[in-house]
């Protein structure tokens, strides 16, 4: 009976896992729909929502393609502060100069993290924190620690246009969405990247080149968050020190939430664009409802703290089932 009554407990406590995003989207919005009907509910509202996600998405799309790897990429927000200042210092040149300049960096970071990890085999963790505190030590340097404006005003578009109802940072996170979900899910490389994080020496032993598909995902990581400064920057047509700084808790959180996990092998596309857009609805409605900033990130902190909690000891949980039923 006791036996019974625990895999009733798993089994729930892995449904509520495996759907935790779609459950605390529905929940939040109910929530702010009730409490800030005509606010939340407008249509200019939805339509700053879908702007707003857009820069964190299409880092997230990066990010949950290393955790899904079993890494985790610390230097996301560093990469789109510095990106963002490159865009913007460097429109002297032309505005197209700028953003290849922009994207060619986050690339190169990308590379450069990659290559620690799986050949120098320095763990993840250590590296991008290393990395993270480098380009933001260079953004420090760059800017002065001064905001910089931006003096090319068509290059604001990119950020604040629409192409009919759709914002373009919107179609742009849209258009990664279906080519990250396709990768994941339909080539060569997405099955591999699933294999090195559930189970690294059994996919390596299987002839498969780790470290190239390694190298790989965090240079898509470092792409994305180029990309993310560009947009953000244009959107602002500024560049400050201080965007940036949460975004990878930021995005970490949303990709657990939506289905990754630290201990690897697990995540897609999809799952973490819904993890963003929950933390988006979220964070959009403790500003409606006028929630002091700095218990806003304090809220963050503790749904990291909680949705990492809650992966780790239900995969746990999972991995004594599996071990108990094959001894």
């Amino acid at each position: 009976m006791k036996s019974n009554q625990i895999d009733i407990f798993e089994n729930i406590l892995g449904q509520i896992v495996k759907h935790t995003v779609i459950i605390l989207l529905v929940v939040l919005s109910l929530l702010f729909s009730i409490l800030t009907p005509e606010l939340f509910l407008s249509s200019e509202n939805i339509h700053n929502i879908a702007r707003q996600i857009s820069f964190n998405t299409i880092v997230a799309f990066g990010q949950v393609t290393v955790l899904i790897t079993k890494g985790i990429d610390l230097s996301v927000g560093s990469v789109l502060a510095l990106s963002a200042a490159i865009v913007i210092g460097f429109q002297n040149l032309g505005v197209e100069i700028a953003i290849i300049l922009a994207l060619s960096m986050g690339i190169v970071v990308g590379l450069f993290n990659g290559w620690l990890v799986s050949k120098v085999k320095i763990p993840a963790f250590i590296t991008t924190l290393g990395t993270m505190t480098l380009v933001y030590g260079v953004v420090l340097t760059y800017t002065n620690q001064q905001s910089i404006i931006g003096k090319i005003d068509s290059f604001t578009l990119l950020g604040n246009g629409s192409i009919g109802p759709l914002p373009i940072p919107t179609l742009i996170m849209l258009i990664l969405l279906f080519i990250f979900h396709i990768m994941l899910n339909f080539t060569k490389p997405g099955r591999y990247l699933y294999a090195i994080g559930s189970n690294e020496q059994a996919t390596f032993q299987a002839g498969v080149h780790v470290d190239r598909y390694k190298l790989l995902a965090f240079t898509l990581s470092g792409f994305c968050s180029a990309l993310a400064g560009i947009l953000l920057a244009s959107r602002l047509n500024s560049s400050s020190i201080h965007i940036g700084q949460q975004t990878a808790l930021f995005v970490i959180t949303g990709c657990i939430m939506g289905g990754a996990s630290i201990l690897g092998g697990k995540g897609s596309a999809i799952g973490a664009f819904l993890g963003v857009l929950t933390l988006g609805v979220l964070i959009n409605g403790m500003r409606l409802l006028s929630v002091f900033t700095y218990n806003q990130l304090a809220i963050q902190a503790v749904l990291f703290i909680t949705v990492v909690a809650v992966d780790a000891f239900y995969v746990n949980k999972v991995k004594k089932r599996l071990k108990s039923s094959t001894s």
